[in-house]
């Protein structure tokens, strides 16, 4: 690859990359929720893993240890409310399943565990005031899901059609 090339892979060709280039360039300090016990330190220790591993030790990560990574990202969702850090927290599962599409059963199967859907925690996402927040990650989150549970996504649409047949 020539110099042109390399520059043209590292630079976001639209305003949502360019977001998300941004978002993952700010560090969380997971420190700071943990002693103000907004987290957990299983999922404090977790996250901090999980964030720094490359593509090949997050593969071992979630093979390893699949229920934790869902438990851990749905509980930082439901319990952080800074945006930028939600901002953050989505991202990093938006690019995990961007990674490889069929992990998004990590987190059904999880679900399905405590039994409850996945759905409910995404859900909640689409009523935040940031864009990126709506329109861009979480979006992005439930169409991948959406790509291998389409039945699921039908009744998705069935059940919540005034909120998501806009976005889907």
């Amino acid at each position: 690859m020539d110099i042109r090339g390399a520059v043209d892979a590292a630079v976001p060709t639209n305003i949502i990359a360019a977001k998300a280039a941004e978002v993952r360039a700010n560090q969380v300090n997971w420190q700071s929720y943990l002693q103000s016990q907004m987290i957990s330190a299983e999922d404090c220790e977790f996250i901090k893993k999980f964030e720094v591993a490359n593509s090949e030790e997050k593969q071992v990560i979630l093979t390893n240890e699949g229920h934790q990574c869902a438990k851990t990202f749905l509980s930082l969702m439901a319990h952080i409310s800074k945006e930028q850090t939600v901002q953050y927290i989505l991202t990093l599962i938006d690019d995990t399943l961007q990674e490889n599409h069929q992990r998004v059963s990590i987190f059904f199967d999880y679900a399905k565990k405590i039994k409850n859907t996945a759905w409910s925690y995404f859900l909640p996402m689409l009523n935040r005031q940031d864009l990126f927040t709506v329109h861009m990650k979480c979006y992005a989150v439930i169409s991948q899901c959406s790509q291998l549970w389409p039945f699921s996504t039908f009744l998705l649409l069935k059940d919540f059609h005034g909120q998501l047949t806009i976005l889907i």
